[in-house]
């Protein structure tokens, strides 16, 4: 047995130290001692009295000869922090060689310490600590004193069976890293159980079981050639045994949770790994390798599984297919494997995230996977998810979390249940911020876990962070990782693999929770183990090469050497110089032509240099076609989303020239040192360093060589334009209308231009390129509707908004004059914006519903009107764009408040009794709602952090809920007696203050929910509004009683007199965003204007000669809210007269007005508005379209009907009007005929015969009221005439073919589908006639539709009751 891998306990003793003159008032010092750097020091305790640094502690430590002892003079400072003063690292031979040299045995040894601070370096005096060594004893020793049968001894002796079989050398190189491994765990289990685990005789016959079964070690030793034939069930063997250990430690009292009582449980646990370990003795003892299943005590086996596979799929993980990712090596890494299975495995250790970083190359995946791997074969990977920077679904940040869930849900059925209720709790999880999902995810899922702290460590392991994104896409990820991982249970670790990024390192190195470890390339062990895997790679290029008659230690030890110089440490370097040689012809002439090269500066030199070597060696880059098509190919790949198939690059590279085109696999075949490429898989780069390389115009040098990302991104964005020309088309999948399910199958080479045609466009640059303007607006006027189809069939049609912002605004930064395609382009974002939500229930109905109701003056709606097949909106819906961008609703009453976070992405709305979170874009749920107990909720307010939202009811509670988990933050706060009507943050989020009808305002600490002051009083009536200043302490409130009082919450007192708002009682208050004015609303329909630091009324600038107050009027009814854009240049102002209007603070002139509390957006451009119908709306200030169709009714339309030929329309509402329309243009026929009440129905008495002469007699307009009086008239002369209730009009009623049915338009003769209202009006009336079908709205507006496609059906008349 090597002398390295001897274990011996050192028993030693710290006696004193002595320090200098200065430290002679220092108490509270103690010393640390660590051995090889591990995660569990051991310490004295600290002095108590000044300048007696004495301590004669003694401590048994376990250690190999080759151990490096770290010791630390550390001295806790305040809070209890520790402040390093001094240290030094001894290896154990020196320490052993020192005792020998003096003169006594029992003599103290002085070590000398070094200093950390700088005054204390320049101080000249001794820093050293005074040890005292009392003999060493190895394990062998030891377990021979200890009794036959104690868990002890066992512990004892299979360490040394485990050092045994680590000395039988490369036959066993294929599991050293179990064995390192277990070797460990039972090695760090005996040293801390000394003694202390109970005489429980099930463990004393598990130990000596385990024991036993490490009997074969002996025959191993002799006949090595065995291991293979038993390397599974070795392999198992080890496992089991860090597992068991891992069981008794939890028992000893020395696990992550508290002592295990011994139990039924524990029972059952201890006769599982006695089936195990007798059935795997057994196999080792026979020689007959066996399957034998791993036994683990995380899982009760007995506990039925209910997991829910399809329910954690809507998580929308990313597939994480690491089957083919490469693991270290036998015999390299083993020192880093170690210390990270040590940090996972060792309950008490200092941070629960270990970040492992270090330069591109230097094997930090490798580790990742092996680490992985090595848990997941013990049964405690958690979760393996690894981040590239070529593939769109692993480098984007927002799918760690979820993907994280997913994995967690599938490991631990207990996990995914609780996962699942979240899903079915809060169906939109996947649009909540990250730092929601975290919580509701992972935090709460593992928290439901009762038995968690009792079943060992689960590992989380995150690979390449670094690729996760651009650093400011990855930003939020980074603060939700570091902020919220100490809420896990201690049981739980993550281990993290990234660069060393400024921005990762910026956040993760603030973390205490966070261990960091740089990758050191230029250690001997580093050194060693590139050495090692070059000598095991070279042997394979050996023996693939068997008829070159290779020599049997080729290439040697020293040429071997030679190139693990060259290396310089990288892994990467040494990975690309192998397969380098491997590749080609003769692998003695590569190697030779490697060794021979002049040794590098630094890692990258290195690197850089061995890229060119293998890129000179790939093709003869004299030649033009080679060049160009390694130019076009390499930059494909480089730039791709996602790694294509060779058969998608030769549809996508396809010469535009009319050029032959070469297969790209005439080339890639000569590149296969630096590319990962098979016929029938997707192609890729070998590494990301390769990427940086050839990207990097400074590192490649050649312009044969340079990929410019821009470029390359332009030619490909203009690739995939063409691509999707050729295939894109109307229908394209022959669908059929339908309001089921649909199903489409797409290849690649569809799927990818489509979906990154944009991304492409968006990363590229002009550079004076004046056609490709030119060619996007082709594109898009060809086939912008055809995309949105494709997209729609990918299930991709909610990206499609997100897609066209993104191209708008490259087109407004790139095209700046070219105002035909931004125009184009704005109306595409509004389309997309208006109708995702119809039209991503079908393909077609982009045609079918999307586009007749465009419109009719948008240039989307002219491009693309004259398809003869879409149905037609008779008039069309709207001219412009409607001001209202997205609206949302739950049922309940009014939305009695509503608040925005101030980023904009999110709207909370209050609804009855529930509070709402809405993303403010898509409009869906973000969290389940949070309900109120008893009482209604009155207002409700984010915080300026948006971490919380605070609600008042009518009761008097205030309640403080986390913002996107809807949990309660601390309980509720009763302080009001009276219904809450006012709640504002201060600016800090630190103050919460609140008003009500009890005419008292109280101030919150938002961190306890302790008032800050008394209640706050002076007003005489209910206070129904509050509003916090921008700037300082001050804040605003505004009553009934007609005043405004200015507070300075940091005294609790009034800052200024009371201003007196003579009009009428103070419903809302705003101020402007640089704090020099107040805004008043008020019940005698005013809004006011004040110098907030004076108090006064301010005059209005535009009225100089006759100055007149600045007092806005124009609403009809009591002011509800106001709103400041962002800019301070508009006021929103909403009142019960259920209009929003817009005015200009610089004049008071109104701008526009929409229809119904209205706070404005972060981006100034968008105001949100809550009304009676439990609905919220986000509208655009700068649209001028209406909001619909035209209203034709100044009321609900009741009934509509069909003449007999179809070319009129008799409509009757609640406005007791009925009216006559031409079905053909819209347009009105005659003048309102009027009711005194109102209508209830209408029909045409247009039947023949009847006048006398055998022909057709006078049509009659028919109406009822809805006291069921029946009215006629003669059409022709719009005279009344004489009607009966025989002439009511439901005798007159017909029915046409097409139907209403929900929002859907329907053929009742063919069952077919036609098309699908759009968001609007709810219909409240509906008539057809062969391809026209009429609907009336509640809004007063009639829409009138034709279906080209649709032969003419006559009415059948429905007979006379």
């Amino acid at each position: 047995m090597p002398q390295d891998l001897q274990v011996m306990n050192i028993d030693l003793s710290v006696i004193k130290a002595d320090l200098p003159a200065f430290t002679s008032e220092w108490s509270k010092c103690f010393v640390q001692i660590r051995v090889d750097g591990g995660s569990n020091p051991v310490h004295t305790r600290p002095t108590t009295r000044a300048g007696i640094h004495e301590w004669a502690e003694r401590f048994p430590l376990p250690a190999r000869s080759e151990s490096v002892l770290r010791f630390e003079l550390k001295r806790k400072v305040w809070l209890q922090r520790q402040r390093l003063l001094a240290f030094t690292e001894v290896p154990v031979s020196d320490l052993f060689t020192s005792q020998q040299q003096l003169v006594g045995r029992d003599q103290d040894l002085p070590i000398q310490l070094r200093p950390c601070l700088e005054r204390e370096k320049e101080n000249g005096e001794h820093w050293r600590l005074f040890i005292r060594l009392h003999g060493t004893q190895s394990l062998r020793e030891i377990g021979e004193q200890l009794p036959v049968q104690s868990v002890e001894s066992c512990m004892a002796e299979i360490v040394i069976k485990l050092e045994a079989f680590m000395a039988v050398g490369d036959a066993a190189a294929q599991i050293n890293p179990y064995v390192n491994v277990a070797w460990k765990t039972v090695t760090a289990f005996y040293m801390i159980i000394k003694g202390q685990v109970d005489r429980y005789a099930r463990l004393q016959d598990l130990s000596g079981l385990m024991r036993d079964s490490y009997a074969f070690v002996e025959n191993i030793k002799s006949f090595p050639e065995k291991i293979p034939i038993l390397e599974t069930t070795i392999r198992t063997l080890l496992s089991q045994t860090i597992e068991c250990i891992m069981f008794i430690r939890e028992c000893s009292g020395h696990g992550f949770g508290e002592r295990l009582a011994f139990s039924a449980w524990t029972d059952r646990q201890t006769n599982g790994f006695i089936q195990s370990f007798t059935s795997l003795k057994q196999s080792l003892e026979t020689g007959t390798a066996i399957q034998a299943a791993l036994v683990s005590f995380r899982l009760d086996e007995n506990v039925s599984i209910l997991l829910n596979a399809q329910t954690l799929l809507k998580l929308g993980p990313s597939d994480m297919d690491d089957a083919a990712r490469s693991e270290c090596l036998p015999d390299t890494r083993m020192d880093i494997l170690i210390e990270i299975f040590a940090w996972v495995s060792m309950p008490v250790v200092k941070g629960n995230i270990y970040w492992l970083h270090g330069f591109p190359g230097s094997g930090k995946s490798t580790i990742a996977t092996s680490v992985a791997n090595i848990f997941r074969d013990l049964r405690r990977l958690g979760a393996f998810a690894f981040f590239s920077r070529g593939v769109a679904s692993r480098n984007d940040p927002t799918l760690l979390i979820r993907t994280l869930a997913y994995q967690l849900g599938e490991f631990d059925h207990r996990i995914g249940d609780a996962i699942a209720r979240v899903i079915k709790e809060v169906p939109s999880i996947r649009q909540a911020p990250l730092r929601c999902q975290f919580q509701k995810l992972l935090v709460e899922p593992f928290a439901s876990l009762q038995d968690c702290p009792r079943e060992g460590p689960i590992l989380i392991v995150i690979d390449a962070f670094d690729e996760c994104g651009q650093s400011s896409a990855r930003a939020e990820l980074l603060r939700v990782i570091a902020s919220e991982s100490p809420r896990l249970p201690p049981t739980v670790r993550i281990f993290i693999t990234s660069r060393g990024e400024k921005d990762i390192r910026s956040v993760f190195s603030a973390c205490s929770n966070i261990i960091s470890h740089e990758l050191d390339i230029t250690s001997s062990t580093n050194e060693k183990d590139v050495k090692t895997y070059i000598h095991h790679r070279m042997v394979d290029i050996r023996l693939q090469n068997e008829w070159l008659d290779l020599p049997s230690d080729w290439p040697g030890k020293a040429r071997t050497e030679a190139l693990a110089l060259r290396a310089s440490g990288l892994f990467i370097w040494a990975y690309t110089a192998c397969r380098y040689i491997e590749k080609g012809q003769d692998p003695e002439d590569r190697l030779s032509q490697l060794v021979q090269t002049d040794l590098y500066a630094d890692a990258e030199s290195a690197l850089d240099a061995m890229y060119i070597t293998a890129l000179e060696s790939a093709g003869k880059w004299d030649d033009v076609a080679f060049a160009t098509d390694f130019r076009g190919i390499m930059g494909l790949i480089i730039v791709a989303q996602n790694p294509l198939a060779a058969s998608t690059i030769d549809l996508l590279n396809t010469n535009t020239e009319g050029r032959r085109q070469r297969p790209c696999l005439h080339t890639i075949r000569q590149l296969g040192t630096v590319l990962q490429w098979a016929e029938d898989k997707p192609i890729s780069v070998m590494h990301p360093s390769f990427a940086d390389f050839i990207t990097e115009k400074r590192r490649c040098g050649s312009d044969a060589w340079f990929i410019d990302r821009p470029v390359h991104h332009l030619r490909v964005a203009r690739l995939c334009v063409a691509q999707l020309k050729k295939l894109l088309k109307k229908n394209m999948c022959g669908l059929k209308l339908s309001a089921s399910d649909w199903k489409g199958e797409l290849a690649e080479h569809v799927v990818y231009p489509a979906k990154f045609w944009v991304d492409h466009l968006c990363n590229s640059e002009l550079r004076g390129d004046g056609c490709l303007a030119e060619e996007i607006l082709g594109f898009l006027r060809s086939h912008f509707l055809h995309w949105i189809e494709l997209m729609i069939l990918m299930r991709k049609a909610r990206q499609t908004i997100g897609l066209m912002v993104r191209l708008k605004e490259w087109v407004d930064t790139q095209c700046p004059d070219d105002e035909t395609l931004r125009m184009f382009v704005r109306d595409a974002v509004r389309f997309c914006q208006a109708y995702t939500h119809a039209y991503e229930q079908h393909p077609l109905l982009v045609y079918q519903s999307a586009l007749p109701f465009t419109p009719t003056a948008s240039t989307l709606f002219h491009t693309f009107k004259d398809d003869s097949h879409i149905p037609i909106v008779v008039g069309g819906f709207r001219e412009h764009w409607s001001p209202l961008l997205i609206e949302f609703a739950q049922p309940g009453k009014d939305v009695a408040s509503i608040s925005c976070s101030s980023d904009g992405q999110y709207i909370a709305s209050t609804n009855s009794r529930s509070i709402f979170i809405w993303d403010s874009t898509s409009g869906e749920l973000v969290t389940r709602p949070m309900q109120a107990n008893k009482s209604d909720f009155t207002t409700i307010a984010f915080s300026l952090d948006n971490q919380h939202i605070a609600s008042g009811s009518n009761d008097g509670t205030v309640r403080l809920w986390h913002a996107m988990s809807g949990e309660q933050v601390i309980d509720p706060l009763k302080q009001h007696s009276g219904p809450v009507y006012g709640l504002v943050f201060s600016n800090d989020a630190s103050m919460l203050v609140s008003a009500s009808k009890d005419q008292k305002i109280v101030i919150w600490n938002v961190g306890d929910g302790s008032m800050v002051h008394a209640s706050l009083t002076g007003h005489q009536k209910s206070i129904l509004a509050l509003a916090f200043s921008p700037i300082g302490t001050r804040f605003a409130s505004g009553s009934r009683d007609r005043s405004i009082r200015i507070w300075d919450a940091a005294v609790g007192a009034e800052a200024l007199p009371p201003i007196l708002h003579k009009g009428g009682g103070v419903t809302s208050l705003a101020y402007t965003p640089d704090g020099n004015k107040l805004i008043s609303g008020a019940d005698d329909r005013t809004i006011r204007v004040w110098d907030a630091h004076q108090g006064t009324l301010l005059y209005n600038p535009q009225t100089a000669l006759q100055p007149s107050p600045f007092i806005f009027m124009g609403h009809k009814s009591d002011i509800y809210s106001i709103a400041v854009s962002p800019c301070g240049t508009l006021l929103a102002s909403a009142s019960r007269d259920t209009s929003v209007r817009l005015w200009d603070l610089s004049t008071g002139a109104e701008l526009s007005h929409l229809s119904a509390l209205s706070p404005f957006l972060p981006d100034g451009k968008r105001i949100v508005t809550g009304s009676h119908d439990a609905t919220v709306r986000v509208w655009d200030v700068e649209s001028v379209g209406s909001m619909g169709a035209r209203r034709l009714h100044k009321g609900l339309v009741s009934n509509i009907a069909f003449s007999a030929d179809g070319t009129q329309i008799v409509s009757g509402g609640l406005d007791k009007m009925v009216r006559l329309w031409c079905a053909e243009s819209g347009q009105a026929l005659m003048d309102p005929l009027r009711l005194e009440r109102e209508v209830n129905a209408v029909a045409f008495d247009d039947r023949e015969g009847g006048d006398g002469d055998g022909g057709r007699h006078n049509v009659r307009i028919l109406a009822a009221d809805k006291d069921g009086a029946v009215f006629a008239w003669d059409m022709a002369t719009r005279e009344p005439l004489v009607a009966t209730p025989a002439d009511h009009p439901s005798f007159y009623t017909r029915e046409g073919p097409l139907a209403l049915e929900g929002r859907w338009i329907v053929n009742k003769t063919t069952n077919e589908a036609l098309s699908l209202l759009p968001n609007m009006s709810p219909a409240k009336a509906r008539a057809s006639y062969g391809n026209k079908i009429a609907i009336g709205l509640a809004n007063g507006s009639i829409v009138i539709m034709h279906f080209p496609q649709l032969s003419g059906q006559g009415l059948t008349p429905k007979e006379k009751v």
